[in-house]
């Protein structure tokens, strides 16, 4: 109690003292309610979306990186080009295949493109996997599953 008296005078009589004991107990709810945190927002999850499996090409033909997307839907293994990169979003992973032929310029900023399509998207937290075109096996089994 004089720890609540002492708290009260520093908070220049700001601090409500509600006294619960046996005579006189509190309801489960109402603890909840004095409990709660009141300056907390409450975040809602985006609502779940139609998600599908996309290709989208990591290309410096024009002189500079950009993204393009290649195909959603159906992704079959022959639409990856050996002499790009590619960001395979296979809705519950995120893989970055790196053609064998690609210029270094695309095999070294595939990584930070994906991350950049992944942080966008409204499921931000998925793995992002970097494959090699002779490597990529289990890649190929999920673009087919």
């Amino acid at each position: 109690m004089h720890y609540c008296l002492k708290l009260k005078e520093e908070r220049c009589g700001r601090p409500k003292v509600i006294i619960v004991d046996d005579e006189n107990p509190m309801s489960e709810d109402k603890v909840k309610e004095v409990l709660k945190d009141k300056t907390k927002k409450e975040k809602k999850a985006p609502p779940p979306g139609p998600h599908s499996k996309k290709l989208i090409k990591v290309s410096d033909d024009s002189g500079t990186c950009k993204m393009e997307k290649v195909a959603e839907g159906e992704i079959d293994q022959d639409q990856l080009d050996p002499a790009d990169v590619f960001i395979v979003d296979l809705e519950k992973s995120i893989y970055v295949w790196l053609g064998d032929n690609a210029s270094p310029e695309e095999k070294k900023n595939g990584m930070a493109y994906a991350h950049t399509y992944v942080s966008k998207t409204d499921r931000p937290l998925r793995s992002i996997s970097v494959v090699y075109q002779r490597r990529a096996h289990n890649c190929y089994a999920e673009m087919k599953a």
